[in-house]
């Protein structure tokens, strides 16, 4: 058939190999069967499906990274065993227990997410499947403090705290998404998302005054779960499981999708999900099936091994560079409602167990100073707050800048400083209101009051967090003000 000119030019561009056409790589490609390799044909094609398996698994392992991670502590809440070597290091207890960390974390510390050096933390992993449980917490006005609900996927569902509840304590009966009934008089009936949940406490501590822990330890005392048909007359007992949650053991190099699998059965993702689903049933996961790794062919299986190596290292790199980057170098931490940002959740989850919604906290974090280079303890740095840069902050919040090593963990230091923030005692403001903040590894002379020690050698990163901001602090089109660049002074 004759090509009509105005296409003879493009035809013999595609020919000569010059332009890639939609013809190109479809069957007619290999027409000529006299010239073409039979073997070399399906060698090509199953490197395509290994491709193709590879790209779905990166994406699959990301969206179920929060599920495995939640699994993770789920798990260790249930091996008392390993529970009690461990929870000296986490604020860790048996499933429908409050755990507690009654102590500002330090650079003893060696944790399995980024601490701070602001809060104590008390926490329960809830399995409410059997009945509910009641959970009572103490009124408190004057001190920062929250309460965080999250699911499976280690999204924020439900708050409690000085926002959220006024400082308003009581005892709230916690009852899953099909319980039916009335709450007994006197408790505050909460829906939960799901039956299997997190919650974590956090009570601010002033740093520097004395008997500041031992109030907080006291406010942890007070935080209690009772299963409700030991109301009251037993508050704080928590009666064992009767339905524990299985625990599956997974085993190959697969495991991970195949326990994956499980967890979407367990916890299935909202319909508006279902979009990005969608493309893993190429690859053999499906929500309420479960993945069978020996049904897939060669090619499927190298992919999908290949994808949980390189997701590993995609997600090392993502934790160090999560949220959103500013000119001034530093990235504003998505928060813990998500949405469709699975890798903001990947990486949230990975490195902060749970993330604080912007409405509570805002956090910040940077490797770089404001020209782009790697912040490095050989050398001195400022970071100048003029007046109306430094963090508004509404009722009972504060803000502060820690110091971490690229460990994630918190460095030490001379004056075991791990913070500095508008809590610190003796923070010098300049006469003008401006604030200037010393990161350094010596003290700087004259200025120690306002010093943030960075660690001996090697790189370091700053986390910046602002606990209950006003909206423009918070809001991300005007927060940009309210975080200026860290300047390298030599």
């Amino acid at each position: 058939m004759a090509i009509p000119k105005p296409f003879r030019k493009f035809s013999q561009l595609v020919q000569a190999g010059i332009v890639l056409s939609a013809v190109s790589v479809a069957p007619q490609a290999y027409a000529s069967t006299a010239s073409v390799n039979a073997n070399l044909i399906k060698q090509q094609d199953q490197i395509a499906k290994e491709k193709w398996a590879y790209s779905v698994g990166v994406q699959a392992y990301v969206f179920g990274l929060p599920l495995a991670i939640f699994d993770r502590e789920y798990r260790l809440r249930s091996d008392l065993k390993r529970l009690a070597k461990v929870r000296h290091l986490c604020p860790c207890a048996p499933v429908n227990e409050v755990g507690h960390m009654s102590k500002l974390s330090t650079s003893e510390d060696q944790l399995p997410y980024t601490p701070n050096n602001d809060t104590v933390y008390s926490g329960t992993l809830f399995n409410i499947s059997d009945e509910p449980i009641i959970l009572s917490l103490p009124d408190e006005f004057k001190r920062y403090w929250s309460v965080q609900f999250s699911d499976h996927y280690l999204e924020n569902f439900a708050y409690l705290g000085s926002r959220a509840s006024a400082g308003k304590g009581g005892d709230y009966m916690l009852v899953g998404p099909d319980w039916q009934g009335q709450a007994p008089a006197g408790l505050k009936l909460l829906r939960m998302k799901e039956n299997i949940f997190l919650a974590a406490v956090r009570y601010g501590v002033l740093q520097g005054e004395a008997g500041e822990l031992e109030a907080v330890k006291k406010l942890q005392q007070q935080v209690l779960t009772t299963s409700l048909s030991n109301w009251p007359q037993h508050k704080g007992k928590v009666k064992p499981l009767q339905n524990p949650r299985p625990l599956k053991s997974y085993q190959g190099e697969l495991a991970f999708f195949e326990k994956m699998a499980d967890l979407l059965a367990e916890s299935p993702p909202a319909p508006a999900h279902a979009a990005a689903l969608a493309p893993f049933k190429t690859i053999g996961i499906e929500v309420g099936k479960p993945f069978v790794a020996s049904k897939l062919d060669e090619a499927t299986r190298k992919g999908l091994a290949r994808a949980i190596k390189d997701s590993q290292d995609i997600m090392r790199w993502k934790v160090k560079y999560r949220g959103t980057p500013y000119d001034s170098r530093w990235n504003n931490l998505h928060p813990g409602s998500y949405g469709f940002n699975y890798i903001n959740r990947a990486e949230g989850a990975l490195e902060g167990l749970i993330v604080h919604d912007r409405e509570e906290a805002v956090y910040f974090s940077t490797y770089e100073d404001g020209s782009g280079a790697l912040l490095d303890a050989k050398k001195q740095y400022v970071l100048h707050f003029d007046k109306d840069e430094i963090p508004q902050i509404e009722g009972n919040g504060f803000w502060s800048l820690t110091m971490y090593g690229p460990d994630f963990q918190l460095v030490s230091n001379p004056i075991d400083r791990f913070s500095i923030g508008d809590r610190t005692p003796g923070l010098q403001y300049n006469e003008d209101g401006s604030l200037t903040v010393y990161i350094q590894r010596q003290p700087p002379e004259g200025k120690e009051s306002n010093w943030l020690p960075t660690p001996e050698a090697g790189l370091f990163r700053v986390n910046y967090r602002i606990y209950r901001p006003s909206e423009a602090a918070s809001n991300p089109k005007t927060l940009r003000k309210f975080i200026p660049a860290i300047k390298k002074l030599n």
